[in-house]
């Protein structure tokens, strides 16, 4: 079994997490966030090559230290192919990522952003950004927002394995994780059985 740790970080003043994983010497971060500076802090302590810098979606707070942390480390920015983020590796649905022995697919999540994408690890941990979070959704008001899409995606994530962690990109929630069979058997927004009633929800 693969060996890998990851690292929760809340950063900045909107209850950003920024996620730091490494194997070995190689390293991924999850929204670079404001934690720029935070995260090198923990690369260099741990010796870590950093290879990618992953954006679950193309919001200011999600990447506001992506450009601050490659020109550190050289990294590679991962985004969506839909995404106006900067980035040098562009993936859609289906896409894989490598890092030392781990694997990581990515599963576009459509909704909150139109470039939204969650992050599944070694088929383990997911890394949702605003698509869900810990007893709610992301937003489904805003410009880019799709309020059918976000209904779709958030099934989608109730069709993988239940023991899956999960990550969120806000700390808005009771506990700083969950897993895909608490949050499809208790998350009011995924609750709802009618795409109408999750708008009058989400909206």
């Amino acid at each position: 079994m693969s060996q890998y740790n990851v690292l929760q970080l809340e950063v900045g003043n909107m209850q950003n997490f920024s996620y730091l994983v490494y194997s070995g010497s190689d390293a991924l971060v999850i929204d670079t966030s404001f934690g720029g500076a935070k995260l090198h802090e923990q690369i260099k302590r741990h010796n870590l090559n950093l290879r990618y810098i992953l954006s679950t979606h193309n919001h200011f707070d999600h990447n506001m230290d992506n450009g601050f942390l490659k020109h550190l480390t050289n990294a590679k920015i991962v985004a969506h192919a839909l995404s106006p983020v900067d980035k040098d590796i562009a993936v859609e649905d289906g896409s894989k990522l490598v890092l030392a022995d781990l694997t990581v697919d990515v599963i576009y999540t459509p909704g909150h952003t139109k470039d939204s994408v969650c992050y599944l690890l070694q088929n383990e941990c997911l890394f949702t950004g605003d698509t869900l979070f810990v007893g709610t959704c992301g937003r489904v008001d805003l410009p880019d927002s799709n309020p059918k899409d976000m209904f779709n995606s958030l099934r989608r994530i109730c069709t993988l394995k239940k023991g899956i962690v999960i990550y969120p990109g806000h700390d808005y929630g009771a506990t700083k994780t969950s897993t895909v069979q608490r949050e499809c058997s208790t998350n009011p927004a995924i609750a709802l059985n009618s795409l109408e009633d999750f708008i009058q929800y989400a909206l």
